[in-house]
């Protein structure tokens, strides 16, 4: 037994010390060796693809409604109760045809007015014939009191004669795209209640765009249309590009005439493939695997980019449709970033990756 005090056992006492110590540092610097490995051995093995500019022409999606160029609601310029309501929804109308009768509400307000006013005239009149034969006034006041009975009756008989029916007529020859009102129903003045589509004007698309999407359209560009019950597409080409979003909601219109429209009923669901894409906007965009989109939500996307460090990082991006396999980029990434075309199920933000091997462009 090593005595107290002694040499050898101040070394033990060393040696314990020190071995501690080591122990204490490994466990500060993380993972053993041993674990390092397990770790990058249980990394998610994924496919990655360089984002690359964009080299043909590709086509954005669209969806809209079918209606007339113009679509034009009818109404009276008086308040009033409408008499008669001709016509209906779906119905064919031609220029000049009646369509609505409205009895004015004024003018029975104009006529009460008329008739006060003619009875008070005549009051006046027996009081100043009165004061006439009592000489207390002149003759000149009389023929006065006289002169504006016969103006109170007048305006009275003119208020009456006036009580006619104000008449609607179709302005255009066209179809009743939407009945508004019933008769009996009290409207006012401007307030619509029909809604005519003017067939000169012909039928279109109406449909809405992102603004990256509207920044790849041109005027002409070619457009395959297909309508809810048709069983062939039917081909067109953009003919309104708005230069801004509808305020409600956020998307830019846009206006698509069909080459033949024949047959088609305004309200009708259409969806549009547009060519877009071409001239100097494409330039800035960027083309990536579509399934390299995790989440993607109007022009919104979101994608797992692969830095140097093996390391997948969420990140959210900007699209601008579709060309063939591939998903338009607009912005949130840079030329040569490698994202996770395969296996991004997988993957947690921020975790390390073991890449497989690239897709081909």
């Amino acid at each position: 037994m090593t005595p107290r005090g002694s040499p050898i056992a101040a070394r033990d006492v060393l040696r314990r010390a020190v071995a501690v110590c080591l122990l204490l540092l490994l466990a500060s610097c993380g993972r053993t060796p041993t674990e390092d490995a397990s770790q990058e051995a249980s990394a998610p093995v994924v496919e990655v693809a360089a984002a690359a500019p964009l080299e043909s022409s590709g086509h954005i999606e669209a969806s809209g409604l079918v209606a007339y160029k113009r679509e034009t609601p009818l109404a009276f310029n008086v308040p009033g109760v409408i008499e008669s309501l001709i016509v209906d929804a779906g119905q064919i109308v031609a220029r000049g045809q009646r369509l609505a009768a409205l009895r004015q509400t004024q003018v029975a307000a104009g006529d009460a007015e008329a008739a006060a006013a003619l009875e008070s005239a005549e009051r006046h009149l027996e009081r100043t014939r009165t004061l006439f034969a009592g000489g207390w006034v002149t003759q000149a006041r009389l023929e006065d009191a006289e002169l504006g009975v016969q103006r109170a009756q007048a305006a009275r008989d003119n208020a009456s004669f006036n009580q006619s029916t104000s008449v609607l007529h179709a302005p255009a020859t066209g179809v009743i795209l939407r009945r508004l009102a019933e008769p009996a129903q009290v409207v006012g003045a401007g307030t619509p209640i029909l809604v005519l589509g003017e067939t000169a004007s012909g039928l279109i698309v109406r449909a809405g765009v992102t603004a990256a999407q509207a920044a790849t359209l041109r005027l002409g560009a070619a457009a395959v249309v297909r309508v809810s019950g048709d069983r062939e597409p039917r081909r067109g080409s953009v003919s309104l590009i708005s230069s801004a979003a509808d305020p409600t909601t956020g998307a830019f219109p846009i206006e698509i005439r069909l080459d033949a429209p024949e047959g088609l009923r305004s309200g009708s669901v259409a969806q549009a493939e547009i060519e877009a894409l071409n001239g100097a906007h494409s330039e800035a965009l960027l083309a990536i695997p579509l399934l390299a989109l995790i989440d993607a939500r109007a022009d919104q996307g979101v994608v797992y980019v692969v830095g140097e460090d093996a390391v997948a990082r969420r990140r959210s991006i900007v699209t601008a449709g579709v060309s063939g396999d591939f998903a338009v980029v607009a912005s949130g990434l840079e030329a040569g970033e490698r994202v996770i075309s395969r296996g991004a199920a997988f993957v947690r933000d921020g975790e390390p990756v073991s890449v497989a091997e690239s897709l081909p462009r």
